[in-house]
């Protein structure tokens, strides 16, 4: 017991002075005077020691300051850059980007975005390659000042000669390793001053394209052509739209084989993931021949996983939209014209149950909407051939209506039906809107609606394919018989996939959406009231909060319990 209260006291003292220490240590200023924060003179018994050891730094900053400049190759990315901003900034001029198509005036102004991400990378890689010799500098500053201070002690003070000879000796050195390491420093303020200037070319090229697409979204309620009967009466060649439609193409071009420069590496790696993916599905292209199962959803897996080429190509293409938003739509173009015939061969059968032949239908009117550039070197071609268009896809739409009109004795209409045919029938009128105003000269608006139903229309079925195939494959790998043995992933298997394919259709439907809204020019207007709603300050005395902020943190717990009961399930 005495032993245990011994203990008890000795642990309590020691308690005691470590609570007392920091009091003392913050009285200790208001008793001895203010805190030195200025330069603090070497006192002479550490003079020898102390100058040793600076100079040995001093000259390890030299021999750093002269070895290989790691702003070299800096200095050749910066000046490809600036080539290319300055060879991509003569074509920025009002008359020039007025004449482009709203879809080239985006991916040019993926093409500026894209040039200050690459400027943004430099700045790291040069405040990376550039730190050592910024400390360098600072801490022969910090050691001079000690030094001056040591010297200027010693002229009021009795100090022996050769400590004061060691004193100056040491500032020498110092003042040499800083003229030393002026240089590589010297080097980086020329290069952020010429990254200054490319930085504000590319300010100037994005307020430009911005400027640009204002006033094509300003043309949907202006009258910007002729009449079409007026063109009939008098046909002319208009070379206007073809050389826009060359300038749009050569802008593309260039971005294409920049975008393809810059993310050699990552693309290497997409290649080699794409090349082992596509031995995975001719394996589990022949695994689903010998599954047998009741299931009806592994039956529909097995159904779209014995087109092994098909399936693979449009997991690229998928990926190619969804992982690759900021690549040039040329790009994106290619990727949903090669996915043509897989998006047919792959869609399941309860597509084409709710559907009936629109996917055929939608897939055929988009390319007959992207062969409309064959016709730019005429106006009057050019706006007959959009027309037809579009009153080809009205009458189309309005006989897939009445082909699925409910009968009598019919079961009632699903929710899903309903809205599948509350959009065709609005997609009606903006088709006929479209036919009016290419017809009264509104070119814009006309190229506008025909292109976003086509266009939203045929992204959506990519879409829709490319969540199924990816859904089929985890399905299958999930099937194996090996695993099947085992009770927990019998109970577990089913749950885990389930809750993928809810994650994959919920990414899909924001793709899509995303899509849609950019189609029909809402997508920018919609996207800059959220950011400004959603980075509004709101204060409460000292703190402060974004409704951005607070939604990311719900969505952040959320995800967090989604995660880790997902693991649990694995």
């Amino acid at each position: 017991m005495h032993r245990r209260v011994g203990s008890f006291a000795r642990v309590l003292s020691v308690l005691v002075l470590c609570w007392s220490l920091p009091s003392a240590a913050q009285d200790a200023p208001a008793t001895g005077g203010p805190a030195k924060s200025g330069p603090e003179a070497v006192i002479p018994a550490d003079i020898p020691m102390r100058g040793d050891v600076d100079e040995r730094f001093a000259q390890d900053v030299i021999q750093r300051s002269r070895g290989q400049d790691p702003t070299a190759k800096l200095q050749k990315r910066l000046d490809a850059l600036a080539d290319s901003v300055r060879e991509e900034g003569k074509h920025v001029n009002r008359d020039e980007l007025r004449r482009l198509s709203i879809a080239r005036l985006e991916s040019l102004e993926r093409h500026w975005n894209f040039y200050g991400k690459q400027l943004e990378a430099w700045r790291r890689d040069l405040k990376e390659a550039t730190s050592q010799y910024n400390e360098d500098a600072a801490d022969l500053s910090r050691r001079r000042a000690n030094w001056e201070a040591t010297r200027t002690s010693a002229e009021s003070a009795a100090l022996a000669p050769a400590l004061a000879n060691r004193v100056n000796s040491v500032l020498a050195q110092i003042e040499l390793a800083e003229k030393a390491v002026s240089v590589p420093i010297e080097r980086q303020v020329k290069l952020s001053r010429r990254a200054n200037a490319v930085e504000a070319s590319i300010d100037a090229g994005q307020k430009a394209v911005t400027a640009a697409i204002a006033y094509n979204d300003a043309r949907l309620s202006k009258v910007d052509s002729s009449r079409l009967w007026e063109l009939w009466d008098d046909p002319k060649a208009s070379g206007g739209a073809l050389e826009s439609a060359k300038a749009g193409l050569a802008v593309e071009q260039r971005y294409l084989e920049e975008y393809a420069a810059a993310t050699a590496d990552v693309q290497l790696r997409k290649n080699v993931v794409a090349l082992l993916m596509l031995p995975l599905l001719l394996w589990l292209s022949l695994r689903s021949r010998k599954v047998v199962s009741d299931d009806p959803e592994i039956q529909a897996s097995t159904r779209v996983l014995r087109r092994p080429i098909s399936s693979w190509i449009i997991l690229l293409m998928t990926g190619v939209l969804v992982l690759q938003p900021e690549a040039p739509v040329l790009l994106q173009q290619m990727a949903l014209f090669l996915a043509l015939v897989p998006v047919l061969r792959l869609l399941p059968p309860k597509v084409y149950e709710v559907l009936g032949p629109w996917p055929y239908v939608a897939t055929g009117l988009y390319l007959l909407k992207q062969l409309s550039f064959l016709f730019l070197a005429n106006e009057l071609y050019y706006r007959v051939y959009l027309l037809g268009v579009t009153l080809l896809t009205a009458v189309l739409l309005l006989w897939l209506l009445w082909r699925a009109r409910p009968r009598a004795g019919d079961a009632p209409l699903s929710l899903a039906r309903k809205a599948i045919r509350l959009v065709a029938a609005l997609a009606v009128a903006a088709l006929l809107v479209s036919a009016v105003a290419n017809l009264f000269g509104n070119v814009t608006l006309a190229e506008m609606l025909t292109g976003g139903i086509l266009d939203s229309g045929y992204v959506g079925l990519v879409l829709y394919a490319g969540v199924t195939v990816l859904s089929s494959v985890i399905r299958l790998l999930l099937a194996r018989r090996a695993l099947s043995r085992f009770s927990i992933v019998t109970q577990h298997a089913g749950p885990l996939l389930h809750s993928f394919t809810r994650l994959l259709g919920f990414a899909a439907v924001v793709a899509w959406i995303i899509v849609v809204l950019n189609e029909f020019r809402i997508y920018r207007p919609i996207r800059d009231a959220l950011t400004a709603v959603l980075t509004h300050e709101l204060r409460f005395g000292e703190i402060s909060l974004t409704l951005g902020g607070v939604l990311l943190f719900f969505f952040s717990v959320w995800l967090a319990f989604w995660v880790a009961k997902t693991v649990r399930l694995i």
